[in-house]
């Protein structure tokens, strides 16, 4: 994490109220919102961190222009910790207003601790002026900051319907944000986790290409795609990473006499630290990278070319959230004054009102049914499985089976296998057949492959996502009234009323398949079975997060149906919303998300499109199609639901 070199007190630089300075009141604004303009510019940092890549998209006249890019953002926003220390009500969020005076950045510490958030920017060069634009960046001797302020200067200039004017102002109203599932994992990268190769590659470039429009009925111009704190290249969180910052906590990792002291209070902090990279922040980030990208190329400037304009409102064009992402839009539509003016949401919406442990009673049902359709499509993996199982569980064999990763093949890791069941059928059943399949050198022989060893180090990546590990849980816990989770998924009342998921008897059991896990997260999984989980100081940091009671809240009914709906106070809708939703998701309870969609609910502004044509994976699946369709939904321009 960072601190900047630079500590300015921002609090009495800006305040368009006050006029205590000799000069005419015009003159001081003027200059005191310059300063202050300037001190946020130097606090964001905002760099592209290498050349742009351009790539070729299947059309003769355009190619994708991708830019890597990098923010600074506080590593405690300003509002949440105000909200911790003031104590408001645990059961309402009071909602950030970015473009008043009283919630915007005049109130903000530039000495504040940040952190930095990575993100992508995949646009379209359509003509002479682009392609030229796109060569000056590629100029090797400027710094990041240089290559970001040119990137700014031409500001909204260019795209396939865009007007001579190449100054004027980047327009968020044309940007679509998307937000990765997780949590835990780095956002996928253009071109190799997300198609450009055409317009009907990925929702992506459909949205490029103009297959789907903002509510103004414009093209959008961007894909943003963020790394969500603590991801991907977003000042990402790994046991290396926590041993710099807190390296008190790992004492006893290889010394039983250590003081205790000193790792409970190192413990304590980290708690405290990784709590600030959930929803609430996520959505506080994506605002401070539209702000780095409008405020930095607006075109409201004085005499002396200087941006003097006050901060107003404008939103996102759009936001699409998978998964974890759509958690995120409710967190956004819960907190935040100007959310995007289209959420669109894959699989993602929350369980909110759900008591955790219920969360995952369900979520074992729904795993159990994939389990049995599984074995349906490959009835032989049902004896295999048992001999994997029977293998690692025979202590005759002495030492436990390694894994290249360092970590621990036991039975318990081998069925966490399963997390990948819930995708489309033909692909995900698939993949786990193939893994099976591959366990033994022969088919007589009980000495597992390295070929097998190694996928399985490759399909889970709770080593090097620790996030998804530590803060899985959490993400189920709005407010203190949740309660801690205390291991939800391993505690859960289904798991322990019977034994059809209990692995020393199913694999013994002839007549009962030995069944896989879902996405859930266990204790044990820091006792060796992975290695970047495990230690001392990795295993008391995970029971103090299940154990902590004190979450944040991250949803507000009220707020998201004034978003949705109106206030009723004057202010009119906010966003329109539409979703896909999964009838039979494995991940995301379906009766759990129609309950806050229907009539009186949080979420009744949200069109809901319900389908068992795809699975959690449909995004990635058919992105282009589905992005299409919930557009068209929020739009109104066809009927569903009918």
């Amino acid at each position: 994490h960072n601190t900047k070199p630079k500590a300015y007190l921002i609090t009495s630089e800006y305040n368009p109220d006050s006029n205590t300075n000799e000069s005419s009141p015009t003159t001081t604004t003027k200059q005191q919102r310059k300063t202050f303009n300037q001190k946020m510019k130097d606090y964001r940092n905002h760099r592209i961190i290498n050349p742009p890549s351009i790539h070729p998209c299947g059309n003769d006249k355009k190619r994708m222009m991708v830019t890597e890019h990098k923010v600074a953002v506080p590593l405690y926003h300003p509002d949440l910790e105000s909200a911790a220390i003031n104590g408001e009500p645990s059961d309402s969020i009071a909602v950030l207003d970015r473009s008043s005076s009283d919630d915007n950045e005049s109130s903000f510490e530039s000495d504040r601790e940040t952190i930095d958030v990575y993100f992508t920017i995949t646009e379209l060069l359509s003509n002479t002026a682009d392609e030229e634009f796109a060569a000056s960046l590629a100029d090797l001797t400027l710094s990041p900051r240089e290559r970001a302020e040119l990137y700014l200067q031409r500001g909204g200039g260019g795209g396939s319907d865009a007007d001579d004017n190449a100054a004027e102002m980047i327009d968020a109203s044309r940007m679509i944000l998307y937000l990765q599932g997780g949590p835990g994992f780095g956002c996928a990268a253009p071109v190799s986790g997300l198609s450009l190769a055409s317009s009907k590659s990925s929702w992506a470039s459909s949205a490029l290409f103009g297959d789907v429009t903002n509510l103004d009925g414009k093209t959008f111009e961007r894909v943003v795609l963020m790394d969500q704190r603590g991801t991907g290249r977003s000042s990402p969180i790994g046991k290396r990473r926590l041993k710099k910052l807190f390296p008190d906590m790992f004492l006893s990792d290889d010394d039983d006499e250590n003081d205790t002291m000193r790792v409970e209070r190192a413990v304590g902090e980290a708690t405290e630290y990784l709590a600030k990279f959930r929803a609430d922040s996520i959505v506080r980030d994506a605002e401070w990278i539209k702000d780095a990208l409008v405020a930095g190329s607006s075109s409201t400037e004085d005499d002396d070319g200087d941006d003097t304009s006050p901060p107003h409102p404008q939103p996102w064009g759009a936001a699409l959230g998978q998964s974890f992402g759509g958690f995120c839009l409710m967190a956004y539509l819960s907190s935040i004054a100007h959310p995007p003016k289209m959420c669109l949401f894959t699989g993602g919406i929350a369980p909110m009102n759900t008591p955790v442990r219920e969360v995952y009673d369900r979520l074992w049902k729904r795993v159990e049914e994939r389990n049995r359709m599984y074995y349906e499509r490959y009835p032989g993996d049902v004896a295999l499985a048992k001999r994997i199982a029977r293998l690692l569980e025979d202590e005759s064999r002495g030492e436990p089976v390694r894994l290249p990763s360092g970590g621990i093949l036991t039975t318990r890791r081998f069925l966490q296998l399963g997390l990948g069941l819930g995708g489309t059928p033909g692909v995900a059943f698939a993949n786990l057949h193939s893994i099976v399949s591959s366990a033994f050198l022969d088919d007589d022989d009980d000495e597992l492959s390295a070929a097998f060893l190694k996928r399985i180090d490759y399909e889970q990546s709770f080593d090097d996502a620790p996030l998804y590990f530590l803060l899985h849980e959490s993400i189920y816990a709005d407010g203190p009234a949740s309660g801690a989770t205390e291991w939800a998924a391993y505690t859960s009342n289904q798991l322990s009323s019977t034994s059809q998921f209990d692995y020393l008897l199913t694999s013994k059991d002839d007549d009962a398949p030995v069944l896989f896990y879902g996405e859930m997260v266990f204790p044990w999984m820091a006792e060796g079975d992975f290695a970047e989980l495990s230690g001392n100081g990795m295993r008391m940091l995970s029971q103090t997060l299940a154990k902590k009671g004190d979450w944040a809240s991250l949803y507000d009914a009220t707020n998201m149906r004034a978003a949705l709906l109106g206030s009723g106070n004057g202010e009119g809708v906010k966003s329109k919303a539409a979703s896909a939703t999964y009838y039979g998701d494995m991940y995301v309870d379906f009766d759990c998300a129609m309950k806050l969609v229907q009539r009186g609910g949080p979420l009744e502004g949200v069109k809901v499109w319900v389908t068992n044509e795809y699975q959690h994976s449909g995004l990635r699946d058919d992105g282009a199609a589905i992005v299409c369709k919930l557009v068209s939904m929020a739009k109104g321009s066809i009927h569903v639901p009918s």
